[in-house]
C-alpha cells in the first residue's frame, strides 16, 4: 500500500475536498482506495456521510494502543473501491496523548502497516495543524522500499499560503533528519482559485509555479460541481463525472501514480 498525505497546516485550503476527489479518481481507475480522517474536525467523515467511530474503538486509540483489535475493523466501505477510516470525537485528545507515548511518530505507520495487504492506496486527510499527529502522519508518507509515498500539498492562491508552506517544508527537513527518514513532497495543488479575482490571485499562483521544487502538479479551479459535490456527500468525479473539474482530479491522479 503506498501511502500519501493531503497536508497543509493552513486550513481552507480545499484539503478534504482535494482527498474525497483524488481518491474517487483513483478509485475509478481501479484502485483499491483508503481514506484516512486523521482531523480532529472530521471534515472527511462528515463530507461523505459517513459514521463516526464508537467511542470504545476509535483510530486515536488504535494509534495510542489503548485498543487493540484489528484496524480493518474501523474501516468504512463507503463505494467497493473507496473505503472511509474515520474520525472519531477522541481525535481531538491524540496531539496530548501522542506528545506522552514512545515512538510517537511511528504509531499511525505501524497502525496502517496492518491494513497493507487490503488496499494499493491509502490517503491521509492531515489536522491543520504542525503537531505531533502531523509528525505521524509525515512518517506514514515516508520513502519505503517496494512503496511509493510522500506529500500532497494543497494551497491557497494567497500570500498568507507561501509563508504557511515555508512553515511545513522547514518541519519537513527538520523531522526528516531527526527520524533517519525520506519524505517526498509530491507537489502543490492550488485550489479554489479563480482567476477574475484580480492580480492578487495570479501573481501568487506565479510565485507558486515559479518555486520550481516542489512543483505545481494540478491546479484546481473553483467550480460549482466541488461545492455541489460536497453537498450529496460524494466526490466530484461521481457527482459530475463529464466536468472539467473531474477531468482535473484524474489529472492529479495520474501525476500522483505516474
Amino acid at each position: 500500500m503506498d501511502i500519501y498525505d493531503l497536508i497543509n497546516q493552513k486550513g481552507g485550503v480545499g484539503k478534504t475536498a482535494s482527498a474525497i476527489s483524488l481518491g474517487g479518481a483513483m478509485a475509478d481507475a481501479g484502485e483499491r482506495v483508503l481514506l484516512v480522517d486523521l482531523d480532529p474536525q472530521g471534515h472527511l467523515t462528515d463530507a461523505l456521510g459517513v459514521p463516526e467511530s464508537p467511542d470504545d474503538a476509535t483510530l486515536s486509540q488504535a494509534i495510542l494502543g489503548e485498543w487493540e483489535g484489528h484496524p480493518r475493523e474501523l474501516v468504512v466501505a463507503y463505494r467497493e473501491r473507496l473505503h472511509v477510516l474515520p474520525t472519531s470525537l477522541d481525535m481531538f485528545l491524540l496531539d496530548r496523548g501522542l506528545y506522552m507515548s514512545q515512538g510517537r511518530e511511528h504509531r499511525l505507520a505501524r497502525v496502517l502497516q496492518r491494513l497493507e495487504d487490503a488496499y494499493d492506496v491509502c490517503l491521509i486527510d492531515c489536522p491543520p495543524s504542525l503537531g505531533a499527529t502531523t509528525d505521524a502522519a509525515l512518517v506514514a508518507a515516508r520513502s519505503r522500499e517496494g512503496h511509493r509515498g510522500g506529500l500532497i500539498v494543497p494551497v491557497e492562491a494567497e500570500d498568507s499560503s507561501i509563508r504557511a508552506l515555508r512553515l511545513l517544508l522547514r518541519q519537513i527537513g527538520t523531522l526528516s533528519q531527526v527520524m533517519g527518514v525520506d519524505i517526498d513532497v509530491l507537489g502543490l495543488v492550488p485550489s479554489r482559485f479563480d482567476v477574475r479575482d484580480g492580480a492578487m490571485v495570479t501573481s501568487v499562483l506565479e510565485s507558486f509555479r515559479a518555486l520550481g521544487a516542489p512543483p505545481v502538479i494540478a491546479e484546481i479551479r473553483k467550480r460549482k460541481e466541488v461545492r455541489e459535490a460536497w453537498r450529496e456527500k460524494v466526490p466530484v468525479t461521481e457527482y459530475a463525472p463529464d466536468s472539467e473539474v473531474a477531468g482535473w482530479f484524474r489529472d492529479l491522479a495520474k501525476a500522483v501514480r505516474g
